[in-house]
């Protein structure tokens, strides 16, 4: 089983879009695949909100955190995708935290999330654009981590202060997770800055950038608004889970799990 979070701190450059379109592909693949909305903004939820319609947990999560399970905040979309929606109230989760010390506050969402490592290929973990108790528990519940570059300065300047946010998280917990890469995320193959921020993030980086970079695309879009489809006859469809796929793809080899 493998646990994978997207994860930039700053807002806005594709983490959730990235988290739900990896659960559809990896779901659709034959692979057990629970994805989890720790944001209060739901915006994952809302995403597969309109993709499979009301989504009704038996328990929130917030108040399966306050007790000794999450399965009855368990959410089955389809065969092989689960979802542990959000809501407002883990807006509060932090502050419930505080009673705790701080080294065991960081490790709640790890205890949790072991009972159901047996039932799951994939567990997606989708969080805020926030440094937080709540961000700490997601990076240390974690197998696999890759971090979402937008090619904006101000995105790339976030990558690398997350680079250095998860070493000194992996220090301070002795962490095993392992840090998958860097994809390039909304790349405009037309415009001089995106090149130019690209270029840098690989004369930085190296061989931790994706060599398959995720592009804009107007589809993304509609789908967050309107669900996902997967339409044989529309190109837009085609062209657009192609390029997430052979991202994805490559995302599978470096874990190991393809070679």
């Amino acid at each position: 089983m493998s646990t994978l979070l997207f994860y930039n701190f700053k807002g806005g450059v594709g983490k959730t879009t990235m988290s739900v379109i990896a659960a559809d592909h990896f779901s659709r693949s034959g692979k057990k695949v629970l994805l989890v909305d720790l944001d209060a903004q739901a915006s994952a939820t809302l995403f597969f909100k309109n993709s499979y319609g009301d989504i009704q947990p038996k328990r929130s999560l917030y108040s399966s955190l306050q007790k000794e399970s999450l399965k009855p905040s368990i959410c089955h979309l389809d065969k092989n995708l689960d979802l542990i929606p959000s809501d407002w109230d883990m807006s509060l989760w932090n502050q419930s935290l505080e009673k705790l010390p701080q080294h065991d506050r960081n490790l709640v969402l790890k205890h949790f999330l072991e009972p159901l490592s047996q039932d799951y290929d994939y567990i997606i973990l989708d969080v805020p654009p926030t440094l937080s108790t709540l961000v700490n528990n997601a990076v240390l519940a974690s197998n696999f981590i890759v971090l979402v570059l937008q090619t904006q300065s101000s995105s790339y300047e976030g990558v690398l202060r997350t680079a250095q946010y998860l070493s000194q998280l992996r220090s301070d917990y002795n962490a095993n997770f392992k840090l998958l890469g860097i994809v390039l995320y909304l790349v405009s193959k037309r415009a001089n800055s995106d090149n130019s921020i690209a270029k840098e993030a690989k004369k930085t980086f190296g061989d931790a950038i994706f060599a398959n970079s995720i592009y804009h695309r107007e589809r993304v879009k509609r789908w967050a608004n309107e669900g996902l489809t997967h339409k044989p006859n529309d190109v837009h469809d085609q062209r657009t889970h192609e390029m997430y796929s052979l991202f994805l793809k490559e995302l599978i080899y470096r874990i190991g799990e393809d070679k």
